[in-house]
């Protein structure tokens, strides 16, 4: 599940556990996760460190009574479809790799989340946090991550389809874009025809 995730995202992930486990919760929901985004800069300027923000996540859930006997606890249906989310926001913005900015769009994408509900609380305007948070991401080029990009958008896009996405906007706006991205005939093929990247963008 986490191959695609950046160093700095995996340890966003194990954040997110340490603070199950303080929390005694028998799970790791989008709570724990925003915990563990704590030193993202759109986090930050809402005044939500690391310690302020697991006291926001307590005031808004308490505490638990759960006492694990390792760190192997379940994620919550909400954390697992964030990272989903969290994947299909980087495709959309050309990267390959999840960075902890798409997990915190992932996060913001769910209104009954626990996360956005603390986000919110904290000041935050939903569209405008996420407007600020796609600006900084697109501050760093696709180009600029690893090698191999072009193969794994088209591999990642077709692996959906045949997963059985094939037919949602969504998934049929990245596999465009995958393809776009690809440079081969196929792409140049769509640009004559004025399918553009941007004009793609606009379906997700």
């Amino acid at each position: 599940m986490f191959e695609r995730f950046t160093d700095d995202s995996r340890r966003v992930i194990e954040i997110a556990q340490e603070e199950a486990v303080l929390m005694q919760h028998g799970h790791i929901g989008t709570e724990h996760l925003l915990v563990g985004l704590a030193t993202e800069p759109e986090v930050v300027a809402l005044g939500l460190d690391r310690e302020r923000a697991r006291g926001e996540v307590v005031k808004t859930v308490g505490l638990g009574e759960h006492h694990p006997k390792s760190r192997h606890i379940p994620f919550t249906a909400a954390a697992k479809e964030a990272m989903q989310t969290a994947l299909r926001e980087a495709m959309g913005l050309g990267h390959r790799q999840i960075r902890p900015g798409h997990l915190l769009l992932a996060v913001l994408k769910q209104r009954d989340g626990v996360a956005r509900r603390v986000l919110v609380a904290a000041g935050a305007v939903p569209s405008e946090l996420r407007a600020t948070i796609i600006e900084r991401l697109q501050a760093t080029p696709a180009s600029a991550e690893t090698p191999g990009a072009q193969y794994e958008f088209v591999t990642t896009a077709l692996g959906r389809a045949l997963l059985g996405d094939f037919g949602a906007p969504d998934v049929d706006a990245q596999l465009l874009l995958a393809i776009l991205r690809s440079g081969g005939p196929v792409a140049a093929w769509l640009s004559e025809r004025g399918v553009t990247e941007d004009g793609v963008r606009r379906l997700l």
